[in-house]
């Protein structure tokens, strides 16, 4: 069922606004004297946010500045001392002031959710304040907050009912929004106040308390469902933790990133492994160092993603200092061919490939054109390998099991798919050298199309295979680009195309994925689709491809401008024209 959803921005309350709203909350008439006085003094103080002019008319009820006057039957208020109190106070005192005013166990609550966010859940400020004492938390709060604590320790004197009066409290006061277990501040400023009820040197340290609790107490579970908020609240005490905490802190916020990075949040990713990264610090090196170099690996990687360069190159760089096994530094070493692929230097980017394979011990493919003797003598070789062999032969040849070789050939790859740039005899060595990962590319070279289609055949079995989806972007980009639209008809590869795109999103390839969404748009074109359906596909298309931020689109549109001038279809060509403009 599709639902439409309209979203209104309301913005804060013109003063004419303003005074109806006071006076609707009072009671009375928009018209009374006292009334607009009181709705103006309160629109300066609070700029018209609705919200904020609410809570300073429940503070000003709460010291009974506002009183109902029962013999005139309506509200009534001491003008001089109101206008005194709103102009010494702002939103954030009012804010902070009714806090206080909360019984001292709903305080102790409220302040313990404010280091939790915005959001949080009931169940974990309660096993918070199981686990915490009186002297821990009036050590931790504001002198001016802590006078009135009970002496009894509260860790023994809450109950449960205590907990959920308390819970009750937040909402009644309008200072939380309660969904079961789901809780949420009604406004940041609300957080916030809540958060000053805490001295700021003690701060850091009870948040580190906090995320320590959390991480001791926490069913493996609930801990799973708080990883970010846990990871986070430790990371505040880091620098005071001791060298034993360490190792936990820095696997903590590994689990973080790599659970951000599988939702595409590389921005948050790198700031958990740089955090685990900075936990660790050299000492990471020493010993058992699988953390740290996962640390590196996955923050290279969020850094590459998200933009950050220059944190990218520092542990790339970091990594390929230390004395570790090669195969350790394929990782990094992958992201640097990439990065300085995406950066286009592209001749770094081969010497850094090229380097790889040279140490990791296999035969290195020179960076020069080949001869066509050499060309025709591999192409011969592979030939007699793959003869009287079936695309069902190829797909139960069994598995490469060597590690080496498959960094070996992942490199060849990204070779294989720039290498044109250098020449095109060098392209055709490299694709035959690692031919085994792209048989159909390797015979599409030959210009064999039938035999390129036997061998994409085979590829897309082997891709049937468990555990195989990483490589099934590639070697599907390849055969549906590249391959079947020389046997097959065009029409057949546009649903598949599509698949493509979208399974390539999944796993983060998003520049394959593109091209194969750029390729749909051509064949809807070449199949003579109507052209009002192809221009609606390529506005789709350039909406996605400039949301995902992909390298190629620039030149991708340039291809789309140039099949739509051949046909002289002047209105699409000039659609497209404007759209890249823009």
């Amino acid at each position: 069922m599709k639902v439409s959803i309209t979203k209104i921005k309301i913005g804060n309350l013109s003063v004419d606004f303003a005074i109806p709203l006071v006076a609707e909350a009072l009671g009375v008439d928009d018209d009374d004297k006292k009334v607009k006085s009181l709705a103006e003094t309160i629109h300066r103080k609070t700029e018209g946010n609705p919200f904020f002019m609410l809570m300073f008319l429940m503070s000003l009820y709460d010291e009974k500045l506002i009183q109902y006057n029962f013999g005139a039957m309506k509200w009534t208020c001491d003008d001089d001392a109101v206008k005194s109190k709103i102009v010494t106070e702002n939103v954030a005192s009012v804010l902070v002031n009714k806090i206080n005013r909360l019984q001292e166990e709903t305080k102790t609550m409220l302040m313990v959710a404010s280091c939790l966010g915005a959001n949080f859940r009931k169940s974990v400020v309660v096993e918070v304040m199981k686990n915490i004492s009186q002297a821990e938390m009036r050590g931790s709060m504001r002198s001016s907050s802590s006078v009135s604590l009970l002496s009894s320790d509260l860790s023994n004197s809450y109950t449960e009912r205590a907990y959920e009066t308390s819970i009750e409290e937040f909402e009644e006061e309008g200072l939380c929004e309660v969904d079961d277990d789901e809780c949420r501040f009604m406004h940041d400023q609300i957080q916030s106040a809540a958060f000053e009820i805490i001295s700021p040197e003690q701060r850091d340290s009870f948040r580190g308390r906090i995320g320590s609790i959390l991480l001791r107490s926490l069913p493996p579970e609930e801990l799973e469902a708080s990883l970010f908020e846990v990871a986070g609240l430790l990371n505040c005490a880091a620098s005071s933790i001791a060298d034993e905490e360490r190792d936990e802190l820095a696997g903590m916020n590994l689990k973080a990133g790599i659970r951000a990075s599988e939702n595409a949040a590389f921005d948050t990713a790198k700031v958990y492994f740089k955090a685990g990264h900075d936990a660790l610090g050299p000492r990471g090196w020493e010993g058992d160092y699988r953390t740290m170099l996962d640390l590196c690996n996955h923050g290279a990687n969020a850094c590459f993603v998200s933009g950050d360069f220059e944190s990218m190159t520092e542990l790339i760089e970091e990594v390929l200092s230390k004395d570790i096994d090669t195969k350790e530094k394929y990782r990094v070493s992958d992201i640097k061919v990439k990065s300085l692929l995406a950066a286009g230097k592209l001749s770094e980017s081969t010497n850094a490939a090229l380097e790889f394979i040279r140490q990791l011990g296999l035969p290195t493919p020179q960076k020069k054109s080949a001869s066509k003797f050499t060309i025709m003598r591999e192409y011969i070789r592979v030939k007699k390998l793959l003869k009287d062999k079936s695309a069902e032969d190829i797909a139960n040849l069994p598995e490469l099991d060597d590690e080496l070789f498959e960094m070996g050939q992942k490199m060849n790859e990204h070779l294989s798919s720039y290498g044109h740039n250098f020449s095109e005899a060098w392209l055709e060595f490299i694709i035959i050298y690692c031919f085994c990962c792209a048989w159909s590319d390797a015979l599409w070279t030959f210009w064999k199309p039938h035999e390129g289609h036997e061998m994409a055949k085979a590829a897309e079995l082997i891709l049937e295979r468990p555990g195989m989806q990483s490589g099934a972007i590639y070697a599907l980009f390849v055969t549906h680009v590249f391959c079947h639209h020389w046997t097959s008809p065009l029409h057949d590869a546009i649903a598949p195309l599509l698949k493509v795109y979208q399974a390539g999103l999944e796993i983060g390839d998003t520049d394959r994925a593109c091209w194969c969404l750029m390729k749909r748009c051509y064949y809807l074109y070449f199949i003579s689709r109507d052209l009002g359906s192809v221009q609606k596909e390529l506005e789709a298309t350039i909406h996605k491809l400039r949301g995902l931020d992909v390298e190629a689109g620039d030149e991708n549109l340039e291809f789309m401008l140039a099949s739509t001038v051949v046909a002289d279809n002047f209105a699409l060509s000039a659609y497209v024209d404007v759209m890249k403009l823009e």
